[in-house]
Formats: structure tokens, sequence, C-alpha cells
């Protein structure tokens, strides 16, 4: 008895497997244009055109009279650059703030006034 219905499941699940063969053609078709456009962004050659490129500087930022905090916060900020889009590319312009967070963990932990700033330094387009 049980062996019917498990049979007719098994059956069941080929029909319906071999009736969506145009939508396994269309999921290979996807799937190769995608490792295509992955082996384009591996070797740096994307013939979509331009690539915008931000140049972003973080850093925290303490509430302080301490000059030596001032300082350490000056000399451990980090400069990198990120793609994005070109919409977002557009929507920002050199001093634009990205993040200015509050740390509020910090301030309950530690008793320190401080935050993280996100700034925009430079535009590129390559």
């Amino acid at each position: 008895m049980l062996k019917f219905p498990f049979a007719l499941f098994v059956a069941l699940m080929l029909f319906v497997s071999c009736s969506n063969n145009a939508e396994v053609e269309t999921l290979k078709k996807e799937n190769a244009a995608l490792a295509a456009q992955i082996n384009a962004l591996k070797s740096g050659t994307d013939a979509k055109g331009p690539k915008y490129i931000l140049k972003l500087r973080l850093q925290q930022s303490h509430l302080s009279l301490s000059i030596k905090k001032h300082i350490k916060d000056a000399m451990n900020a980090i400069d990198f650059e990120l793609p994005v889009d070109k919409e977002f590319f557009d929507s920002v312009s050199k001093g634009t703030s990205i993040v200015d967070k509050f740390r509020f963990g910090s301030l309950i932990l530690a008793g320190s006034f401080g935050d993280w700033e996100m700034t925009v330094r430079d535009k590129i387009v390559q």
C-alpha cells in the first residue's frame, strides 16, 4: 500500500519537471550571462560603460576639550574608495556627509561622547 503512493509521487514529479523544459533553458541562459558578468568584473574590463567611484573618509569625532583625542581621531581616519551606481554618484557632492552617527554604546559603557563621520572626499569616473 505504501509503494503505490510513492510511485505515484515519483511519476507526478517526473511529469512536472519535464513540462518546465523552457524554464530550465531560460535559467541556464541567465546563469551563463551572470557568469560572464562575474568574469568581466574579476578581469576589470566591464563593457557596460564608466565606473563611478567615491573616495570616502571615515573617522571618529569626540566631544572633548582634549587636544590629544582630536589629534588621535585625525590620525586614525581612513580614506577608501567605493564603487557606486550612477544615481548615487550624482546625488552626492564633495564634502557631503554620508554618515554622522552618534556612538550610543560608547556613551553608556565608557562615558565617551563621540560619533562616526563619513564624508565624500572626491568623485572619480573611470
